[in-house]
């Protein structure tokens, strides 16, 4: 049986870290694409997961900042697509629940999620709901290590106040997406080799088998360790130091 390695796919047109061509292996294989899309953290249009879907003829639904929004408008505008709504919020588990009525009766092929703050809380509201996108590419804080955790909750949350440091606390790890997703009859694939974005796909929503599919497993991010020139084992070990007993883990919030 021949083995897949989706890293190998990996290209950017507007993703950071090769997201886009994982994202189009993944949705040229799913059994049915009706090709919609839902962005929350999709900034101004020019750096997301969503934009090569957008220029090609998808339709979906972007979330950011306002100010984000009234420049991805613009950017519309230059391309030339009426299928895309802007929602432009500070999201949090306080307004989740009327942005969710935007998608809830929507076939979701991918969903992408990077808010750097409390990612876990709004993914689990929007599961409980019973809206279970194909694909989903979520971003992992590799530095919050091998345990199942999430950050507490702030109802206004910005990183680099709560960690002045370096402003790693935000996020949630990659076991803990594992944790939460299982209960969803998701598969874990893979992440992107720059170690930013984690990959699930719905059980038996590809028309290959998962099985032959393989990729990186975990990383550290590069850019986090770049900026400081530290490696990621050190930046793991201070910020749990750092926020010993400020961390969550998910077991108790599923």
């Amino acid at each position: 049986m021949t083995k897949l390695n989706v890293n190998s796919y990996e290209y950017s047109n507007f993703s950071q870290n090769g997201e886009d061509g994982i994202i189009e292996f993944f949705t040229k294989n799913l059994k049915k694409n009706n090709k919609f899309f839902v962005e929350i953290g999709s900034g101004n249009g020019l750096i997301n997961n969503s934009t090569n879907l957008v220029l090609n003829n998808w339709s979906g639904i972007v979330l950011d900042f306002t100010k984000n929004m009234t420049e991805y408008n613009n950017l519309l505008k230059i391309i030339g697509s009426e299928k895309i709504l802007t929602i432009g919020t500070y999201l949090n588990l306080s307004n989740i629940n009327e942005v969710i009525e935007y998608f809830i009766d929507k076939e979701i092929s991918l969903f992408s999620l990077d808010i750097d703050s409390f990612d876990f809380y709004i993914m689990n509201e929007i599961l409980k709901k019973g809206i279970l996108p194909k694909i989903l590419c979520l971003e992992y804080n590799s530095f919050l290590g091998q345990e199942p955790i999430t950050v507490e909750y702030h109802e206004v949350f910005n990183h680099k106040v709560l960690d002045k440091k370096r402003g790693l606390y935000f996020g949630v790890s990659l076991n803990a997406w594992k944790e939460l997703l299982t209960k969803y009859n998701y598969e874990f694939i893979c992440v992107d080799k720059n170690g930013v974005n984690s990959f699930f796909v719905l059980k038996d929503s590809l028309n290959i088998d998962t099985k032959i599919l393989y990729g990186e497993q975990f990383k550290y991010t590069n850019s986090w360790m770049n900026k400081f020139d530290l490696p990621g084992n050190v930046l793991e070990a201070d910020l749990m130091k750092q926020f010993k007993g400020k961390f969550i883990n998910v077991k108790t919030l599923i």
